[in-house]
């Protein structure tokens, strides 16, 4: 007996993990529980693509690829569906959204998204196995890590080494115009951002800030940044449209509290119309 197929007028949702993560732990198992529980019938799905330590050592195009895979197997998903990424997991769904989008994303609802890269090599648990890797070669080590770390004091040379991210950016001198047209595509496109983040460094970036290049002291606010002044993204489109918007919550990566999830996420997965109560 496969699936069961998403309740008519209910959008299929697909939750995307971090590094480190897998769609198999009981924390995703239970997020992806929260839709359908507040919404019967909505479709939910765990991605489990590049579980654990495959989250780590898989470059993002390696896993990409895979993402691409599972999405496109899944007959749930044919119509259409909303995503909800966490942390590096967004990389991925957004790296979707550009270069392929088909099936599309309506709704794209990122989770501490490491959007503009990170600056520094975090001194956390899970870290320790990545950075000594990093340290060897920061742009090209065959790690997830290396595809997003942008060293803001050197930008000829991130945008000359850096193998991914500056692509799906849009930061180079060609742009792509396939990958802002996607992302202008979306319904909406939710920006959370975790204001006492220590693993995405610096936390602006979930927002798609960064520090102003040359330095690692002040922040360029999304804004204020040359890709939404050039809408190199379509994120200046997003935004004019009512369409982009941007949440923080006081606290550390992925420690948002139930009544923020409750109140500013939850209500965007489900059907148009539904009250929650």
């Amino acid at each position: 007996v496969g699936a069961p197929l998403a309740a008519p007028g209910n959008t299929p949702v697909v939750f995307v993990h971090g590094m480190g993560d897998a769609g198999s732990n009981p924390g995703m198992k239970n997020l992806c529980a929260s839709v359908p529980k507040k919404f019967p019938g909505t479709y939910s799905k765990c991605s489990n693509v590049a579980n654990g330590l495959a989250s780590i050592t898989q470059t993002m195009d390696k896993q990409l690829e895979e993402f691409v895979a599972d999405i496109r197997s899944d007959g749930n998903l044919t119509e259409g569906f909303n995503v909800v990424g966490l942390s590096q997991g967004n990389l991925l769904v957004r790296a979707y959204i550009e270069r392929y989008n088909n099936p599309p994303v309506k709704k794209f609802i990122s989770m501490c998204g490491p959007h503009n890269g990170v600056a520094t090599c975090p001194d956390n648990l899970l870290y320790k196995l990545v950075c000594p890797l990093w340290k060897i070669n920061p742009y090209g080590a065959s790690i997830a890590f290396s595809d997003y770390w942008k060293d803001p004091t050197d930008q000829d040379k991130y945008l000359k080494k850096n193998r991914w991210l500056a692509d799906i950016n849009n930061e180079r001198e060609t742009k792509n115009s396939t990958y802002k047209a996607h992302m202008a595509s979306l319904d909406k496109y939710i920006l959370v951002e975790a204001l006492q983040d220590i693993m995405v460094v610096p936390h602006a970036s979930e927002s798609h800030g960064f520090y102003s290049w040359g330095q690692e002291k002040n922040i360029t606010a999304l804004r204020d940044t040359e890709a939404y002044k050039g809408d190199w993204l379509g994120l200046q489109t997003l935004d004019k449209a009512g369409k982009l918007a941007t949440y923080t919550y006081e606290g550390d990566h992925l420690r948002w509290s139930a009544e923020f999830y409750a109140q500013k996420i939850l209500p965007e997965l489900g059907p148009a119309g539904a009250v929650l109560v």
